[in-house]
């Protein structure tokens, strides 16, 4: 049974016991992330969240990290444009332990100006990692440019000039700002004593003041533009996004996108895999970008391709957009993707982390939980006829293109196009060594 308290500062907690494992995982969400930030502090969520590991007011850095493995656990973090996470796995009994690190971490972190200008420099380390990966260059340029204005274009590791010159009163600004007890979801599942739990954390989250009267902030949707652009770089393999827009997590269509993807690209059974990589042989890796936030989304198919190949891969992209959107998917591609999902769902219950980080996610998006069931009949309810009606919303007649690869070769790709940025390939001059793509 899953069970949700809500605290009167705002502050929820949810919680699932499951007595047949011996771990037990936790959730913190705050509700921040770089779509919060503004050009001038691009970079400060993420820098928080490298921040809350240097130390509490009653622990160091070290304690922080010698006390979750004195028990055996695990503990991290991360950011990303609407959230930032703490989530830790320990043994049941161990639970209280990460409860009171997490806690702490959450309300009371030092951010020392020393730990700043130590962590600063891996941030740096970071950003500059990044942008040597063209694949990474490749995929922030796709939010860069189709978001172009607004804070989801920003990247969640921050602009490198800004980053350079956050302080702790920044650091500190936002926190008070946005660390509030109405931005904050608890979530636990595994074995665990409940009772205990809820009080433990109800202690720790009630003393935290709500916001007050002022309204609740959320980032504003961005306007989508459409763009080309070519990065000139000095490597064997190109990298190739198109992109265009996706589809919000709420959206009554996303099940229907969830198939559609794993159909076109996802799987290892899917349209593009088998007729661009397995059949023809033109591109070393293809998949997708399949990015869903509370109000918007962002859809791409990418592909690591060699420049000579990387028209061919194109038109076939294209091709096969245009089927899906006249014709949709077979019978068979359905249900086969119908069952990948369903699989998919059941095997997370077998993980104590998933399962918290989804009640997290229901709790956050739709004030409720939703049971297996009816996740179940979601996907199950997935027609033909949606698939359609999605491929035509998404699969725009004009998708935006990202290239990064020797300019010489790809140049032809990014002719004109009609945007209000420019009228054709945005030139960039970048040498550097090329980390291969994972197999998909």
């Amino acid at each position: 049974m899953i069970r949700t308290t809500s605290l009167p500062n705002g502050a929820r907690i949810v919680t699932e016991v499951v007595d047949s494992v011996y771990s037990a995982a936790i959730d913190l969400w705050i509700e921040v992330g770089s779509a919060y930030e503004n050009p001038e502090n691009s970079g400060v969520s993420h820098c928080i969240e490298h921040m809350l590991f240097k130390g509490t007011k009653k622990r160091t850095s070290e304690r922080l990290m010698e006390e979750i493995e004195d028990v055996g656990g695990m503990l991290s973090a991360s950011t990303s444009r609407e959230l930032t996470k703490l989530y830790g796995h320990v043994l049941g009994e161990s639970l209280p332990v990460a409860v009171d690190i997490i806690l702490d971490m959450a309300k009371s972190p030092l951010m020392a100006v020393e730990d700043l200008e130590l962590e600063r420099k891996v941030i740096l380390d970071e950003i500059e990692m990044y942008e040597d990966d063209p694949g990474d260059v490749a995929q922030e340029l796709v939010y860069s440019r189709m978001w172009e204005g607004s804070p989801q274009a920003m990247p969640i590791t921050g602009d490198a000039r800004a980053v350079k010159k956050i302080s702790v009163e920044m650091l500190q600004e936002h926190f008070h700002k946005y660390f509030r007890p109405e931005r904050m979801i608890v979530s636990v599942a595994g074995s665990f004593d409940e009772e205990a739990t809820i009080h433990a954390l109800s202690e720790g989250l009630g003393s935290l003041e709500a916001g007050g009267s002022k309204p609740y902030e959320r980032p504003q949707v961005p306007a989508v533009k459409a763009f080309k652009e070519l990065v000139d770089w000095d490597t064997e393999m190109a990298q190739l996004i198109m992109a265009m827009p996706g589809l919000s997590t709420l959206h009554r269509l996303q099940p229907a996108l969830m198939v559609l993807d794993l159909c076109l690209t996802t799987s290892a059974s899917s349209r593009l895999f088998k007729e661009v990589r397995e059949k023809r042989g033109l591109a070393y890796n293809i998949g997708s970008l399949q990015h869903s936030y509370r109000d918007c989304g962002l859809y791409g198919v990418a592909a690591a391709v060699s420049p000579a190949k990387a028209e061919a891969v194109l038109e076939l992209v294209l091709s096969e957009l245009a089927l899906l959107k006249k014709e949709g998917l077979s019978e068979r591609e359905i249900l086969r993707a119908k069952s990948q999902l369903r699989t998919d769902l059941l095997m997370d219950k077998e993980s104590m982390s998933a399962r918290s980080t989804g009640n997290a996610a229901d709790l956050l998006l739709y004030d409720r939980i939703i049971d297996l069931a009816e996740r179940q009949a979601e996907i199950e309810g997935v027609t033909n006829e949606q698939i359609v009606e999605v491929a035509n919303l998404v699969f725009v007649e004009d998708p935006s293109l990202v290239l990064v690869g020797p300019e010489s070769q790809l140049k032809r790709l990014c002719g004109g196009v009609n945007n209000s940025g420019g009228d054709g390939a945005k030139k960039k001059n970048h040498k550097g060594r090329v980390k291969k793509p994972a197999l998909n």
